[in-house]
């Protein structure tokens, strides 16, 4: 899966089973994090515990959080890639984080990561863009998280 086209394609592939055959399981994703958001005293909030704790628990009280390694057993099925071994709801496989939900497999020598980004962390800083996931740890008191309009898919091969 080294080669660019055949990359863009497995992403495509991957986007498109989820987009198809994921579709109410996206919706739930969304509507738990409009559920976190509406929480909320305005429009974003400067503590992670108020986003990344309840938005774990509303994905596992909807079912959801059980259902995110099917999915992305399905999406790596896409690529046509096995992976290693089967996934489960939890790391490093399905990690809630204060962007959305990262869904992570091993395909060959690479790695699949699928971000459901369902909100935007805000660090306060000067405008550099860094990884992430390193920013996510970033735990800084000028964070801000705020809910983005529904939920963005982002996939990758690394």
């Amino acid at each position: 899966m080294t080669d660019g086209t055949s990359r863009a394609a497995a992403i495509d592939e991957a986007e498109r089973v989820l987009q198809e055959e994921h579709d109410r399981l996206l919706t739930v994703v969304r509507q738990c994090a409009d559920a976190v958001a509406a929480k909320w005293d305005g429009d974003s909030v400067s503590d992670r515990d108020r986003v990344v704790p309840p938005f774990g628990r509303a994905l596992d009280g909807s079912g959801a959080l059980s259902r995110l390694p099917r999915a992305l057993a399905n999406a790596v099925t896409a690529t046509g890639r096995p992976m290693a071994a089967p996934p489960v709801a939890g790391p490093p496989y399905v990690v809630v984080t204060g962007e959305g939900v990262v869904l992570r497999a091993t395909v060959g020598d690479e790695r699949l990561v699928i971000l459901l980004r369902t909100f935007e962390v805000d660090d306060g800083g000067d405008g550099d863009e860094g990884d992430d996931e390193i920013s996510e740890e970033n735990t800084s008191e000028s964070n801000r998280y705020r809910r983005i309009d529904g939920l963005s898919l982002e996939i990758e091969i690394r």
